[in-house]
This record gives C-alpha cells, structure tokens and sequence, in this order.
C-alpha cells in the first residue's frame, strides 16, 4: 500500500523543512489518514561526489564550514484523504 501512494496517491506537500514535515506527520497520525513520506537529496550521486571529493582534496573536514545536505520531503495521501488532509495542514 505505501509505494501505492506515491504511484497512484496525491502529493500534499513537498518541503525542506523536516520540523514542517514532522507536523504534518502528526496531524495525518492523528486523524488516522495514510501517506507515505518520499526523502529525497537536492544533490543527486554526481554532486555528492564532487563535493566529498572537493573537500578531501583541499583537506577540509566535510563538516568545517560546509552546508549541511538538503533533502526535500515529500507527503503522499490517497486521493480520497487529499482533501480532508490538506484542510487540517491548513487548520493546524
């Protein structure tokens, strides 16, 4: 049923924030209402290599001074919770 969602559910929110995310995921919990969360990096494979290698080039610490990795999460409702779903996110 979870890959479903993605397939043949309806997008209610994607977002960077993961506390907005956290939210949300609260509010569908406590209405009983079915998603499937989607994470996904704004830096595919090929970017992710160029800056591990950048850094270890330079001898820098992947942590110093660099940003931390952006994801964008993605809420999946079924169709018929879509509505009712995105009115409470709106609501709370």
């Amino acid at each position: 049923m979870a890959n479903s969602l993605i397939l043949l559910g309806k997008r209610l929110i994607a977002d960077t924030s993961s506390a907005e995310i956290r939210r949300i995921e609260n509010i569908l919990k406590q209405e009983n209402i079915p998603y499937r969360l989607q994470t996904q990096r704004t830096r595919g494979v090929l970017g992710s290599m160029i800056d591990s290698r950048s850094y270890a080039a330079s001898n820098i610490a992947l942590y110093k001074g660099a940003e931390q990795p952006n994801f964008v999460y993605t809420i999946y409702v079924r169709r018929k919770d879509y509505q009712r779903a995105n009115a409470l996110m709106q609501v709370r």
